[in-house]
C-alpha cells in the first residue's frame, strides 16, 4: 500500500526518538557536540546486490528520485516543492516537513539544506529526530556538493576563489571537518559526482606537478584523501569514480561523444564512441561503466542515447539495461523505465551471465511505451449540419507522441486521415474533429467505418501504438444524393450521351486540381428531358425521371449509390414543355413532381412512395406560366410550410414562389434581374450545411465555356440567396460539356 501523511516533526506516522539537542561550539577549529548518532564511519556502506526479491512498492506518480539507501528512497515533487521518503519494507510513503532536501547514494540519511550553512540530518531508517548540522565555521563561501551518508562533501572557496575540498560528519558526537588532501592550492572545481559509496569523482583545473590541465580525482571519503588522478582534456564533460576506475565523457567541436574509462594508477584508457550529442551522464557500476542521456521520457524527439547502456571496463560492446531514466544515484537507485515493467526505480545489479540487470523496486504506475487509457469515439457520426463537427477523442499515458488517426469506408475503401491535436492539462488527450470529408474532399459516404489510431513515441522510446475499432457515419440522405452521403451530388449528361456524376462539396471547396467524377453510365441522350427529383419511390434515396422523345416518363429509383433498372411511368408526357422536382410541395415528407403545359397551366404530380407507380394523378395548380422559361423546385428555400419554386420570366427576372404545404403557392416575390445569362437554373439542396437549400446555375461565357456559379441561400424570402460564387467551367470538370440537371 502506499499512504502520505502529513507531518512537522515525523511524517511517519510512529513516535520517533526523543529529540537531542546539539550545542555547537567552534574553538579553535575544533567543533564539538553532545552525542547524537552512534559513532559510526564517515559514509553508510552501498546496497548489496543480493537484496531479497519483493513485490515493487510504489513510488509517487510525478516524483522524481533524489536517492536513497538499503530501506528506502527520496523522492521529490519538484512542481509543488515537496520532498518523500518511501520506505521498501511496508510501502509507506512519508512526505518530509517543508523545505528543501538532499538524498545520497546507498544511505538512508537525507539532508536538509535551511541555509547556506544549516542543515538537518534525518536518519530514514531509524526514525531519530533531524540532528542539526552547522558548517558556519567553513565561512560563507560554503557549498554543499553532495550528501553521502553522515559525511557533507563541502567546497570552499579563498579570497583568489580557489576550491578546496571539505568532508563535514559527525562522528562520536562530535561534528568533524576533514580537508581533502593532495587537491592544488589553485584549484578550480569543474564538475563531480557520486556514484559510488565511499568514492567521490571530482574534476578539476589547476597545476599539479609543474603542469596546468585539468584532472580527474577519486577522492576516498573515509581518509580524506585522493587515490587516484588522471589527466583529462578540456573538451571532458561528466565523470565518475569507484573504487577501482575514473570514468568521464568527451565531446569534441563537431558533437561527437566518447565514454573514456580508465583504472586506477593506469594512464592507458578504453575508448567508446557513442555517436553525437550534447552531453551523456557517465557512472561506474561494479565492473561495468554506464552510460545514458536523462529525460528520455519526457523528450519530444528521439535521441539514441536515452537508454541506459552498459559497457565492460575492460572493453567490449555496450548493452541496453533500460530504456530510459531521469534520476541516478548508484547502482542501488536508478530512476527510469524499462518497456517491460514500466517506470519506476530500479537496482542495477549483475544478472546470472554476469551482465546487469535492471529489476524494478518501485513503480510510479506509469508505462515507459504508449499506451491507451481510454477513448471517446461515437458510434455513430451524422454530417447533416456544419458544426459542431463530430469531435472523437483518445486518452494516452503519455503527452509526447505523434498521434494519427485514419477513417476506412468499409464499402469504397475512401478514407479521412488526422494528425490529433494534444489538449494540454493533467490528461495526454489527444482529440480531432472531423468535417464530414474524405482526404480528396469528397463527402463522406453513409455506412461502416473502421479507425485505426497510430501513436508514435516523439522520444524514440518504445513501438508505435496500434489501436482499432470501428463506427457507422449516418447522414441521413439529401434530394441531390447519388453517392448515399447525405451531401447533394451534381448530374451532367454530357454530348456522348454518358451520364455523369459529381460530388458537389468536392465542386464547392476548389481544392483540387480535377474533381472525382463517378461514370453511371451510356445511353442517356435517349431523353430530351432529365430531372433530379429527390426521393419519390420511397426508398428514401435521390431518384431520376427522364422523358424520351417520343413522351414516355421513365423512373430511375435511387439505390444509394447507384439507380436501379428504369420503370416506365407513362405517355403524353410530351404535353409539357417544363418539368422539376425536389420540393415537398404537399407536406407528406416525399418530394413532388411539377410540370407546365404549352398553354401554362401548371399541374403538381404528388409522390406516391411506390417505385412502381410514383405519381398520383395530376391536380391543376393554377394558369399564367407561360410567362416564365425556367421553373426549379428549390426545396424549402425560405422557412415556409411547404417546399418552393422558382420562375425566371423571358425578361431574366427570377420570381420566388413559397410553398404552403398544401400543393398551392403563396403571391410571388421578386428576386432579380439579370437571370437570362444562365441556361440551367438547379435546385442543389443543402450544399454547404448550413440547413438551407443552395441553387446552382450553369451559363455559357462569350467564348462558349460552360460555368457553374453557385447561390447560398439565407432562409430570407426577402433575398432569398446570397451573392454569386462562381466555381468551374464544365470543360474543367474533366471535359464534361452538357446537360446539368
Amino acid at each position: 500500500m502506499t499512504r502520505t501523511i502529513r507531518s512537522t516533526r515525523t511524517g511517519t506516522g510512529r513516535p520517533l526518538a526523543a529529540a537531542v539537542a546539539l550545542v555547537i561550539a567552534v574553538t579553535g577549529g575544533a567543533v564539538s557536540a553532545t552525542p547524537a548518532f552512534a559513532a559510526t564511519p564517515a559514509f553508510i556502506g552501498a546496497v548489496t546486490a543480493e537484496l531479497p526479491e519483493r513485490k515493487p512498492v510504489s513510488m509517487p506518480t510525478g516524483n522524481t528520485l533524489r536517492g536513497g539507501g538499503p530501506s528506502g528512497f527520496l523522492s521529490a515533487d519538484a512542481r509543488q516543492d515537496r520532498f518523500f521518503w518511501t520506505r521498501y519494507a511496508d510501502d509507506v510513503t512519508v512526505e518530509l516537513p517543508a523545505g528543501q532536501y538532499r538524498g545520497a547514494v546507498g544511505s538512508d540519511i537525507v539532508v536538509k539544506e535551511n541555509g547556506p550553512n544549516s542543515f538537518e540530518l534525518y536518519d530514514m531508517a531509524t526514525g531519530a529526530d533531524p540532528v542539526p548540522l552547522d558548517t558556519a565555521f567553513l565561512g560563507s563561501s560554503t557549498r554543499l556538493l553532495r550528501s553521502a551518508g553522515q559525511t557533507l562533501v563541502m567546497q570552499a572557496l579563498d579570497a583568489s576563489g580557489h576550491a578546496s575540498l571539505h568532508l563535514v560528519s559527525l562522528q562520536d558526537g562530535k561534528v568533524v571537518d576533514r580537508q581533502v588532501t593532495g587537491l592544488p592550492a589553485d584549484a578550480k572545481f569543474v564538475t563531480y559526482d557520486l556514484n559510488e559509496p565511499g568514492v567521490f569523482a571530482l574534476a578539476y583545473t589547476g597545476t599539479v606537478d609543474g603542469v596546468a590541465g585539468k584532472w580527474l580525482a577519486a577522492v576516498d571519503l573515509s581518509t580524506g584523501t585522493i587515490t587516484s588522478r588522471h589527466v583529462i582534456p578540456a573538451v571532458a564533460m561528466d565523470v565518475a569514480a569507484s573504487a577501482t576506475h575514473l570514468a568521464w565523457s568527451e565531446r569534441t567541436a563537431n558533437g561527437q561523444l566518447t565514454v573514456m574509462s580508465a583504472r586506477h594508477g593506469e594512464t592507458a584508457t578504453v575508448r567508446t564512441p557513442i555517436g553525437t550529442g550534447d552531453w551523456v551522464r557517465v557512472d561506474l557500476m561494479g565492473d561495468w561503466v554506464t552510460y545514458t542521456r536523462t529525460g528520455g521520457a519526457a523528450a519530444t524527439a528521439p535521441n539514441p542515447l536515452f537508454p541506459l547502456k552498459a559497457r565492460p571496463l575492460a572493453g567490449g560492446t555496450p548493452i541496453t539495461v533500460m530504456d530510459s531514466t531521469e534520476a541516478l544515484f548508484g547502482a542501488g537507485q536508478v530512476h527510469g523505465g524499462t518497456a517491460a515493467h514500466g517506470e519506476g526505480v530500479y537496482r542495477i545489479a549483475p544478472g546470472a551471465d554476469g551482465k546487469p540487470v535492471a529489476t524494478l523496486r518501485a513503480s510510479n504506475g506509469r508505462a515507459t511505451v504508449l499506451n491507451l487509457t481510454g477513448q471517446q469515439v461515437p458510434a455513430v457520426l451524422d454530417f447533416r449540419k456544419e458544426v459542431p463537427w463530430p469531435t472523437m477523442t483518445w486518452y494516452l499515458n503519455r503527452d509526447n507522441a505523434l498521434v494519427q488517426v485514419d477513417l476506412t469506408h468499409k464499402a469504397t475503401g475512401k478514407r479521412w486521415t488526422s494528425g490529433l491535436d494534444y489538449a494540454y492539462g493533467d490528461e495526454a488527450r489527444y482529440t480531432t474533429s472531423w468535417d464530414g470529408a474524405f482526404d480528396d474532399y469528397t463527402a463522406a459516404r453513409n455506412g461502416a467505418y473502421t479507425w485505426k489510431l497510430t501513436a508514435k513515441p516523439r522520444n524514440g522510446i518504445g513501438p508505435d501504438l496500434v489501436r482499432t475499432g470501428s463506427l457507422t457515419v449516418d447522414s441521413g440522405t439529401a434530394p441531390h444524393d447519388y453517392s448515399d452521403s447525405g451531401a447533394p451530388d451534381l448530374l451532367v449528361r454530357n454530348e456522348a450521351g454518358r451520364l455523369l456524376s459529381y460530388d458537389f462539396r468536392q465542386i464547392l471547396t476548389q481544392y483540387i486540381a480535377q474533381p472525382e467524377r463517378t461514370d453511371r453510365g451510356t445511353g442517356w441522350n435517349v431523353y430530351d428531358r432529365l430531372v433530379a427529383t429527390g426521393d419519390i419511390g420511397g426508398s428514401r434515396f435521390a431518384d431520376v425521371v427522364g422523358r424520351d422523345r417520343t413522351g414516355v416518363l421513365w423512373f430511375y429509383q435511387g439505390t444509394g449509390a447507384s439507380l436501379a433498372r428504369r420503370v416506365q411511368v407513362g405517355g403524353g408526357w410530351q404535353a409539357y414543355d417544363k418539368l422539376t422536382a425536389g420540393s415537398d410541395l404537399t407536406g407528406d415528407g416525399r418530394a413532388d413532381l411539377v410540370a407546365t403545359d404549352r398553354s401554362g397551366v401548371l399541374w403538381l404530380y404528388a409522390s406516391t412512395g411506390s417505385a412502381t407507380k410514383p405519381f398520383a394523378p395530376r391536380k391543376r395548380i393554377g394558369g399564367g406560366w407561360q410567362t416564365y422559361d425556367r421553373i426549379t423546385a428549390t426545396g424549402n428555400i425560405a422557412g415556409g410550410r411547404g417546399g418552393d419554386l422558382v420562375a425566371r420570366d423571358r425578361d431574366g427576372v427570377l420570381w420566388l414562389y413559397l410553398g404552403k404545404g398544401d400543393g398551392t403557392f403563396t403571391a410571388r416575390t421578386r428576386v432579380g434581374g439579370g437571370w437570362q445569362q444562365y441556361d440551367e437554373i438547379i435546385g442543389i439542396g443543402d450544399a454547404d450545411r448550413d440547413g438551407r437549400p443552395d441553387l446552382l446555375v450553369e451559363g455559357e461565357t462569350m467564348d462558349g465555356a460552360q460555368f457553374l456559379s453557385f447561390y447560398k441561400g439565407t432562409g430570407d424570402a426577402r433575398a432569398p440567396f446570397s451573392a454569386r460564387k462562381k466555381l468551374w467551367t464544365l470543360e474543367e470538370l474533366n471535359n464534361d460539356r452538357g446537360l446539368v440537371f
